[in-house]
């Protein structure tokens, strides 16, 4: 962690036994938890953005008619080409 950054931050004291558990199955430092904990929230937080700017783009360009019918084609010309077995 060459580059840390000191922070102070109260929390719920049930939620600080709740990381000293998970601590001591990991043997992680606090920092090391907590910064693994802020990595996963900020991580979501970035997918949850990305998944409402895609739906935003999309309603405002949905696919044509076209895009659907070649969609359509190439999944029936995929799907043919897989070995099915018969029942």
């Amino acid at each position: 962690m060459g580059n840390a950054a000191k922070i102070a931050v109260s929390i719920d004291a049930e939620l600080l036994r709740q990381l000293e558990r998970v601590r001591a199955r990991t043997g992680e430092s606090r920092s090391a938890a907590v910064s693994r904990a802020l990595r996963i929230l900020t991580q979501q937080e970035e997918r949850a953005r990305r998944v409402v700017e895609y739906e935003r783009a999309y309603r405002e360009t949905p696919e044509t008619d076209a895009e659907i019918s070649v969609a359509r084609e190439l999944s029936r010309r995929a799907l043919a080409a897989l070995p099915w077995e018969s029942e």
